[in-house]
């Protein structure tokens, strides 16, 4: 099968012969150009997938890749979409994760003996650790899980852990403020007010995913038991683990519970003191009020003070324990499961002793004595690193600068030549006549304008109503938009009018310009798509934020250069009028005036926005674009407006380049004119007209989805 990634345009085959993995929403399968990237395909696709994907791929958590070799967070890394003309997003790239297991072959005592055998202590504590900082990061970033379980984190060999499945993650976009739930939850990591409960209808909270995590942590630091499971000591059949929770029947509280520890578990007393608390708030304090729970970054802080405690046992070096123990725990859990080590050495583990089976059968032991506590003071932990040892150093990994690509390079110059063409004759007509109407005072023209905007009103409230939202306008949203499509396209008839029985060569000529204007940006346009996604960790630098930052320069100092121009004119007509000048100044003198400067103004805000914005974003200066896939409304008009901009100035500024070069004798009025002056003041008007009009056009494109 051959998908396209949506973002760079490049082609990929997966290996569907060999899918990876397989689950309820969709499959996993190999990139046969890429051994580190894998893709997930949905079975049934539909937008809102993609609409979430897109958000999560806009804004990723800060330490998914914590190095180029490791990833914590198997985060999007792009869509991929059919090769059709449909282009249907149909699933999406993440990085594989190489020699990884789930977490529950770690925690569970069988499972860790036989594939894991030399996984001591030290490293479950360690692989706690990744976890909460990875889970840390997500809430950090806004992000909640929702299916907090054991299949959804892999682990290495090296206690490195990596959280996958983020698709299903519960989503809130920064931009619009909707949320995409996560609709599934497994009943023995997820808390008490939320058993029963149809995940679908709720948004959930960081609060409820601490619960999940608390468990998680107490599974790997007590060999694999629920802090719910124990023995039932009242009458009936035993309740599910749900309903326990439900209760809130933590078996290792200071509450009054009809439970017993399970006989072979490990004693409450073998965790750290300050985690013993944490479980306790968490479980118990926190049972009706789930905002009492830890945080993730508190556990984070206390499983480093318990990992910095822990000490090697005298007898078997791979036991280690917490210092406020007098004596070694394993040993005593050795015997007490009939010579079976949880953590055996690496002489038994070469000797393959961790696969034999026991030699003689366990006693059922009833009740766990007590753990001699000692009680000498805790040394000062050493600060260490979150993540395993050995641990590369935390670095962010810098996806390359935005690849523009053309999907059909004759197609989208055609398209964009004939459009840009019809837009640019419109808009220019249409200029024609507001200018004759509100100067000359034709009153048809006015009158025809009104009907327009009467019309375009009447056809925007009917859309509204076989269109209402979400996927269509409002209807005073659709009354103003189709009062002012009515008035455009009449000030067009009117202008197109006045062209062809008009005379005047320079309506003709305006016309024309227009229309090479028009074709000009619009096959620029059409050529270099946005890029859809710039995604961040957060400021941008390098190429990327030169990048970003130029097409931000080039916005903010077109809107700063039409500011100042605007006011650096109306400051002379004031000054003017105070010192009692002799003024025969018109408005539509002072019009052409504003506008003139307002232009040139506009070129060199663009071209110093331009160079000031690069500059500063190659140091670290530039935030990102905040762009998504389906762009529309008022965030499309937005985006279309900043990136109309900045294809309009490098257009306006390649066509001043072009007309003082071929044409000079057409634009050298001034026998004193310099060729380079004549240059420059060319790129700079002309970048002034492209970026103003790279700006209104992008926003009307862009509102419409034209992006």
């Amino acid at each position: 099968m051959r998908l396209q990634r949506q973002f760079n345009g490049q082609t990929i085959t997966l290996d569907t012969h060999n899918p990876l993995g397989s689950g309820g929403e969709g499959r996993i399968y190999a990139i046969l150009e890429d051994p580190n990237l894998v893709a997930k395909i949905y079975h049934k696709p539909n937008d809102e997938d993609a609409e979430k994907l897109t958000v999560m791929y806009n804004y990723p958590p800060a330490t998914a890749m914590v190095s180029p070799e490791t990833t914590a967070i198997a985060w999007p890394v792009d869509l991929l979409h059919t090769t059709d003309n449909k282009r249907q997003i149909v699933g999406y790239l993440m990085p594989r994760v190489h020699k990884a297991t789930p977490i529950h072959i770690f925690y569970t005592p069988k499972s860790r003996r036989e594939q894991k055998p030399l996984f001591n202590y030290l490293y479950l504590h360690r692989t706690a650790r990744n976890l909460v900082a990875s889970i840390a990061d997500l809430h950090s970033s806004g992000y909640i899980i929702g299916d907090v379980n054991e299949s959804n984190i892999l682990v290495s060999d090296t206690a490195l852990v990596t959280l996958v499945d983020t698709d299903s993650f519960q989503v809130r976009d920064p931009d619009t403020g909707f949320i995409y739930r996560c609709p599934v939850g497994k009943a023995e990591f997820t808390p008490p007010e939320l058993q029963g409960q149809a995940f679908r209808d709720l948004n959930r909270t960081p609060e409820q995913d601490r619960f999940g995590l608390a468990v998680l942590i107490f599974l790997l630091l007590m060999e694999g038991t629920h802090p719910f499971s124990g023995v039932y000591q009242g009458s009936g059949d035993p309740p599910a683990i749900e309903s326990r929770v439900r209760a809130g029947h933590f078996v290792y509280g200071t509450k009054q519970v009809p439970y017993q520890p399970m006989p072979y578990a490990p004693p409450f007393e073998i965790l750290y003191p300050k985690l013993q608390q944490l479980f306790i708030q968490c479980f118990e304090t926190a049972y009706n009020n789930p905002q009492l729970r830890p945080d993730a970054k508190t556990w984070l802080i206390v499983l480093k003070e318990a990992e910095a405690n822990l000490i090697t046992c005298n007898q078997q070096s791979e036991h280690r324990y917490g210092n406020h123990l007098s004596h070694c725990p394993w040993c005593d859990r050795t015997e007490k499961l009939g010579g079976r080590d949880p953590f055996p050495s690496r002489l038994a583990v070469k000797q393959k002793q961790n696969l034999q089976p026991l030699k003689r059968k366990r006693k059922r032991v009833l009740n766990n004595k007590p753990v001699p506590v000692n009680n000498r003071p805790l040394f000062t932990p050493p600060n260490r690193s979150i993540f395993a040892q050995p641990t590369a150093k935390k670095t962010l990994v810098l996806p390359q600068a935005p690849n523009f690509y053309l999907q059909n390079l004759l197609g989208n110059i055609f398209e964009g030549v004939v459009l840009g063409g019809l837009w640019g004759t419109s808009v220019l007509s249409a200029i024609i006549a507001l200018i004759v109407a509100f100067v000359q005072g034709k009153e048809a023209i006015i009158g025809g304008l009104m009907v327009g905007a009467m019309w375009g009103a009447f056809i925007g409230i009917v859309i509204s109503v076989y269109l209402p939202p979400p996927g269509g306008l409002n209807r005073v949203l659709a009354l103003i938009v189709g009062g002012w499509s009515g008035i455009f396209v009449a000030a067009v008839i009117a202008g197109l009018i006045l062209g062809v029985w008009n005379t005047e060569p320079l309506i003709g000529q305006t016309l024309m310009w227009g229309a090479l204007m028009g074709m000009v940006w619009g096959a620029v346009w059409h050529l270099f798509k946005p890029p859809l996604s710039l995604p961040h960790i957060g400021r941008l630098w390098g190429r990327r934020g030169a990048f970003v930052g130029g097409v931000w320069g080039s916005y903010l100092g077109t809107l700063g250069g039409i500011c100042l121009g605007i006011l650096a004119v109306g400051w002379q007509q004031f000054e003017q009028t105070n010192s009692n000048i002799n003024s025969t100044s018109n408005s539509s003198e002072i019009a052409l005036r504003i506008m003139a400067t307002a232009i040139v103004a506009a070129g060199v805000g663009t071209i110093g926005g331009s160079l000031a914005g690069g500059l500063f974003g190659t140091v670290g200066g530039a935030p990102s674009l905040p762009l998504s896939l389906n762009l529309y409304g008022r965030r499309g008009a937005f985006i279309g407006a900043i990136w109309g901009n900045f294809l309009g100035a490098i257009s306006g500024a390649g066509l001043g380049v072009l007309a003082a070069t071929s044409f000079a004798n057409f634009l050298d009025t001034s026998a004193t004119t310099g060729t380079t002056s004549l240059l420059i003041g060319s790129i700079i008007v002309s970048a002034g007209i492209g970026s103003i009009w790279g700006m209104v056009s992008g926003l009307i494109w862009g509102a419409f989805g034209k992006l």
